[in-house]
């Protein structure tokens, strides 16, 4: 006899390409080592067809703003990115991200301000999903502090953010207290403090940082004001490393004074003085420094780290198990089948949804040429004419409580109608949501390119024309309607002629229009085969009540860069945003970019000709020489004359430490934040380049 299992079996789905060497990969790799260690199964996938061949009793998303639920099982989102970051990405992006975080049936929520967002983003879902505190932790380690003369602040990059504060460990790497890691592109400016890359394998970054028995432990300022943790501070506890870190709440609240702050709010420059300030103490006291790393490590292993974090889960899907929909005893549905499809697969998915309080009548077309004689136990079937309409549906309905569609080629997941007739009265009316394959619309994200499977676009992003009877279909098959709502629809006259797959795909744009729509994001149902191409039949469909399409905002996303250590101080100048914009600057005066980068070039290459004749060069505040063949110069060696009559244009992510150099001498006659209309350019860039990439 094989032994039972300890706990569940776990998918760990990392949605973005496995191949790529960034946090999801490390992430799911230190999941397994820790779910390997408590003696549960666990496996790393990347592909909603890999979920459906394991059966897992749950899947961990790694990523929900990448992926929504995409199979039947329970699907645990593990949620620990500040909201804010979705704020600089394209709106398309942003409104798939917002669509997909719903969709799960649970949260793994790092901290109350992501679980008090989550909160406001479930209102008017109709739902109240089960939450567990949860973060980006890593298994628990018994590695002793390994501090001594050799230390230096362990500190590990990747590519996706840039040149990550270029003063601040610039500072640190020319004092020699930097040891930096990650791939040679990562850290080409700082060759001197690079000591190679590390394999994103679960455990070479732990180790490296072990070696060097300290770390520096740094935040975005998004994730300090929503008080979540990154995963550097997690990885030092277990490394056993002394650690410097950033005031971050979190880190205040569980590791108090086993960890060394500093203080980034005057800027860079003064935040590498901090620290440096905390490494010579360090070195001065290795003895009391151990002590706190293993006090810290300790703190770590009893209720931070991976196992720690996980050992409440079989309670929540126990719970979840709980909260499975249930209809309230004696519940009546009536069930649609519209078209000309065979009757009889629908009739078996049927069969399969009836029970458990709940009883099922198929509403048919013609059903007496076209239901099979075994097709039908347990589903009572009920004739309709050959005319459609609402007075003959609601008459073949009788008393039936609810009624809901499901046309030909849908799948409902298992307890898809028991989830309806559950969030539905009398009088309401729901709309479920569903999946269907993976087109190539863009999604920002580098999903795994053979994930076949996917959510339907939100409505407000707009959908070729030829999908659009695609999406109806989905719509169709996810609708729920209580009986006296269609009554009421009935009464207010419409929806009579033409034949009954016409009138399923008008029902819920008319509800929608005529009183609203529940939405049940969490998706329980899939587009099997897409209905045959029918021009005639998509343009009769009606319109959809739905969010407009998304206009340009007021103001752009953001300000500047992620990593701008004040952010709010980039509010306190003028930005340029759009084109149009660069027509408006100043028609006398010199001109200076300051960024000698790709956002210098982007700002040159939109400069307008009467701008270009004044623009006298860019500005560094390290650099001297030449950029694009024109001189290259600190803001000191300037003359202060000239500095006084000059506009500057920011044209770098680091606005707020630039603004701080300009105010050290004669303050300019206009500085004008050009982060925005760089940002704004890359945007379009990447769209281009990713249309191009499908022709």
């Amino acid at each position: 006899m094989s032994p039972a299992r300890k706990g569940p079996r776990l998918a760990l789905l990392n949605p973005i390409d496995p191949d790529l060497p960034i946090a999801e990969r490390e992430l799911a790799l230190r999941l397994a080592r820790a779910t390997a260690g408590i003696g549960w199964d666990a496996a790393i996938l990347s592909r909603s067809a890999q979920v459906e061949a394991m059966n897992p009793d749950a899947v961990l998303c790694l990523h929900p703003q990448v992926s929504g639920k995409l199979t039947a099982h329970p699907w645990l989102a593990c949620y620990w990115n500040p909201p804010a970051l979705m704020t600089g990405v394209s709106g398309n992006t942003r409104l798939h991200g917002q669509a997909f975080e719903l969709t799960h049936d649970a949260y793994l929520v790092s901290g109350p301000t992501l679980a008090a967002h989550l909160t406001g983003l479930m209102t008017g879902s109709v739902r109240n999903p089960p939450t567990l505190p949860f973060h980006v932790s890593s298994p628990r380690s018994d590695l002793a502090p390994n501090l001594g003369p050799h230390s230096r602040l362990f500190y590990v990059g990747s590519n996706w953010d840039g040149r990550r504060y270029p003063s601040l460990l610039r500072r640190l790497a020319e004092a020699g207290a930097l040891a930096l890691y990650g791939t040679a592109e990562r850290w080409s400016h700082l060759p001197e403090a690079y000591q190679g890359p590390l394999p994103f394998d679960g455990s070479s970054v732990i180790a490296a940082a072990h070696y060097q028995g300290m770390g520096l432990c740094l935040h975005l300022p998004l994730h300090r004001a929503d008080g979540v943790p990154n995963m550097r501070v997690f990885e030092l506890a277990a490394a056993g490393a002394v650690i410097i870190a950033d005031r971050h709440p979190f880190i205040r609240e569980w590791f108090g004074d086993t960890v060394l702050y500093v203080d980034l709010d005057e800027g860079e420059e003064a935040g590498a003085a901090h620290i440096l300030e905390q490494v010579a103490w360090v070195h001065a006291h290795p003895a009391q420094a151990r002590a706190m790393a293993a006090a810290a490590q300790n703190i770590f292993n009893r209720h931070l780290c991976l196992e720690a974090l996980l050992a409440p889960l079989p309670g929540l899907l126990a719970e979840l198990a709980q909260r499975r929909p249930r209809p309230r005893s004696g519940a009546r549905v009536a069930v649609l089948l519209p078209g000309d499809g065979d009757p009889g697969p629908r009739l078996a998915q049927l069969r399969r949804q009836a029970g458990d309080g709940l009883s099922v009548t198929a509403l048919v077309p013609g059903v007496a040429d076209r239901v099979p004689p075994d097709s039908v136990a347990g589903v009572d079937i009920q004739a309709l004419p050959e005319s459609a309409g609402l007075i003959a549906l609601t008459g073949a309905m009788g008393d039936a409580d609810l009624l809901a569609v499901l046309p030909d080629g849908v799948e409902w997941h298992p307890g898809h109608l028991a989830a309806l007739a559950a969030a539905v009265g009398r009088a309401g009316a729901a709309l479920a949501n569903g999946l269907w394959r993976r087109g190539g619309e863009d999604q920002g994200f580098p999903i795994d390119p053979e994930e076949d499977r996917a959510m339907p676009s939100p409505d407000a992003v707009p959908v070729a024309a030829e999908r659009r009877l695609e999406r109806a279909w989905l719509r169709a098959g996810g609708l729920a309607c209580g009986g006296e709502r269609l009554r009421d629809l009935q009464a207010k006259g419409g929806l009579e002629g033409g034949d009954w797959l016409d009138l399923a795909l008008a029902l819920a744009p008319a509800l929608a229009v005529t009183g609203g729509l529940n939405p049940l994001p969490v998706p329980t149902l899939r587009l099997v085969r897409p209905p045959l191409p029918d021009p005639a039949r998509a343009a009769r469909l009606r319109p959809w009540a739905c969010v407009p399409v998304e206009k340009d905002a007021d103001q752009p996303p953001r300000l500047t860069g992620l990593n701008d250590l004040n952010p709010e101080i980039a509010a306190s100048i003028p930005y340029l945003w759009r084109p149009a914009d660069l027509d408006q600057l100043p028609t006398v005066g010199p001109i200076w970019l300051y960024g000698a980068g790709l956002g210098g070039e982007l700002v040159l290459q939109g400069l307008p000709d009467a701008a270009r004749v004044r623009l006298r060069g860019f500005l560094d505040s390290r650099r001297q020489g030449g950029f694009l063949d024109r001189p290259l110069v600190r803001p000191q060696d300037v003359d202060p004359r000239e500095m006084a009559e000059a506009t500057i244009i920011i044209a770098a992510q680091y606005v707020s430490d630039i603004l701080r150099v300009l105010r050290q001498g004669v303050a300019p006659a206009l500085v004008l934040n050009a982060y925005p209309y760089i940002a704004a350019r890359q945007a379009e860039a990447q769209k281009a380049a990713v249309r191009a990439s499908r022709l």
